[in-house]
């Protein structure tokens, strides 16, 4: 007797839209691509996460303006491509020469930190500068042996690593799809930075939930991990401590997103007694951020890290440690 599934006419053209549990125990889904970790070259965020960010996810970066979001994942997209993993990083906040220019900084505080040593405010200059006049950071770089060395670093990575500098009027999902299309399979991670400004499709405006649904698709559809930076509601702009609950359309993004990565200043979000007496500890504590992972559907969520800021180079510094105090939950700000 004959089995009408194995019969069916769209099973037999479209192969490819099932497989049987067999097949993939026999080909794998790693050696199609299909499923890999790529670590953020944060720790101990990597290790928590279990090695890093998984294709086919969403992750959510969401924190007050100015906490260090768009700092930390530039990081993130410059670490994952100096190991050789494509990038997209598409930005609604900075022009390219600001985000070449960040990158060059942050090279330049990379060597710094390696090396012990300070930069002067010149060199620093320098690297800002050096997006839109090259031709004077060349001229300083000829006196300069650790520019040389950031522009060389850059230049190492350089092609794995594509910006895109979006205006509102012509990068909405469509438009990402097309460049990850036109990359033919050539991209591992893009970044979108940030969804609030993630322009109307096809004249139709879009909500920040809608948003992280179309980029949850773009994740699933080409095989890759999509990290989206993400604002938050008014409700939470008085909040010591943000949770993922006030990020803007928090309900919707928050079911969508597979990993959702809060970023607090230490100061604010730890409670009161750990400074209260102590102005030294409480000076300390302004110069860190803390990253909490508020959820992850691989793995434990309810992890909270630490990390330096060290922004005069636009950075984080990579090596942080688990938080040790106590963080409140929420709490206005009145004073």
């Amino acid at each position: 007797m004959s089995n009408p599934i194995s019969e069916t006419p769209a099973a037999s053209q479209h192969p490819e839209l099932a497989r049987s549990i067999n097949s993939i125990m026999d080909s794998g889904l790693r050696d199609s691509g299909q499923h890999y970790v790529i670590p953020t070259g944060f720790e101990p965020l990597d290790s928590a996460l279990d090695g890093g960010l998984r294709t086919g996810d969403l992750a959510l970066v969401g924190g007050l303006p100015g906490i260090g979001k768009t700092v930390a994942t530039l990081q993130w997209a410059r670490n994952m491509a100096a190991t050789g993993v494509p990038v997209v990083y598409a930005c609604y906040e900075h022009d390219e020469s600001s985000l070449f220019s960040r990158l060059l900084l942050s090279e330049v505080g990379d060597l710094a930190s390696a090396s012990g040593d300070t930069t002067s405010s010149e060199i620093r200059k320098a690297a800002i500068d050096a997006g839109s006049d090259p031709q004077a950071f060349d001229n300083m770089a000829r006196g300069s042996l650790v520019l040389r060395a950031a522009k060389s670093r850059m230049q190492a990575y350089g092609d794995e690593l594509l910006i895109c500098s979006a205006s509102p009027v012509d990068l909405d999902i469509d438009a990402l799809d097309k460049i990850l299309a036109e990359r033919g399979g050539n991209t591992a991670v893009l970044f979108v930075d940030h969804l609030q400004k993630v322009p109307a499709a096809n004249g139709h405006e879009l909500t920040v939930e809608e948003i992280a649904i179309e980029l949850k698709s773009l994740a699933m559809r080409h095989g890759i991990v999509v990290v989206g930076v993400v604002g938050v509601s008014a409700g939470g702009l008085g909040m010591r401590r943000l949770r993922l609950q006030h990020l803007q359309d928090a309900d919707g993004i928050g079911y969508e997103a597979d990993l959702v990565v809060m970023l607090n200043d230490k100061v604010t979000a730890v409670s009161k007694r750990h400074t209260a007496f102590d102005t030294l500890r409480a000076d300390d504590f302004k110069g860190l951020v803390v990253m909490s992972i508020e959820k992850n559907r691989n793995g434990p969520s309810g992890i909270d890290l630490e990390f330096r800021k060290d922004f005069a180079h636009y950075r984080f510094h990579p090596v942080g440690s688990v938080l040790e105090e106590q963080l409140i939950d929420g709490v206005m700000i009145t004073e």
